[in-house]
This record gives C-alpha cells, sequence and structure tokens, in this order.
C-alpha cells in the first residue's frame, strides 16, 4: 500500500481529533477574533478603564470643589489669596519666587 492510504486510513481513525485541531488553529490563531488579537484588545481595554477610572476621580475632585466654592465664601478667599496673591486692604503679602515644580521633578528624573 502507498504513502497515501496510510494517510488516508490515519485520517479515518482520528478525524474528530483532526477536526478538533483544525478548528482550534483557526480560532486560536487565524481568525480575526483569535486569540493571538484578543490579547493586545485586552491590554487596550485595561489601560482605558484605568484611564476612565482616573478622569471619574478627577471630576469627582473638581465637582466637589465646586460645591465647595459655592457653598463657602471662606474657599473663596482662599483661592484668591493662594493662586492670585490677593491680600486685604490692611495686609502685606511676600511672594517667594522660586523654581516651578516641573523643572524641579524634571531635574531629579535627570539625576537619577
Amino acid at each position: 500500500m502507498s504513502k497515501m492510504h496510510y494517510a488516508w486510513l490515519f485520517m479515518r481513525k482520528h478525524k474528530y481529533l483532526i477536526t478538533t485541531i483544525i478548528i482550534a488553529l483557526i480560532v486560536g490563531v487565524v481568525d480575526q477574533d483569535s486569540f493571538l488579537n484578543r490579547h493586545p484588545r485586552r491590554v487596550r481595554i485595561d489601560i482605558l478603564q484605568r484611564e476612565i477610572d482616573n478622569y471619574k476621580q478627577q471630576y469627582n475632585e473638581a465637582d466637589k470643589k465646586i460645591c465647595d466654592l459655592e457653598d463657602n465664601p471662606k474657599a473663596v478667599e482662599k483661592i484668591a489669596r493662594e493662586r492670585y496673591h490677593m491680600k486685604r486692604a490692611d495686609e502685606d503679602v511676600f511672594v517667594i519666587a522660586g523654581e516651578p515644580e516641573e523643572e524641579i521633578v524634571n531635574d531629579l528624573e535627570l539625576n537619577e
């Protein structure tokens, strides 16, 4: 008997195993929604989910600050004094100038 005949007999005997292997290869490697394509998508989804959580946290903090500004006049005064260096008529304000925070961080990163 020829090699083709032995191959045909092997395929007839193990047809379910061969079919399962072919389907697993198609689903696992070749298909558009294969396991190889799913992993980078899952990583991207996780990154985007972390960004969403970060933005939600920033939104909640900003919303809290807005509510605090609407309800508390002392908070408005605090922001006016800290950010805009405003003062009352009978006060003196001394501003100590230094390096901006970003430059300090960049210098630290360069030194490491």
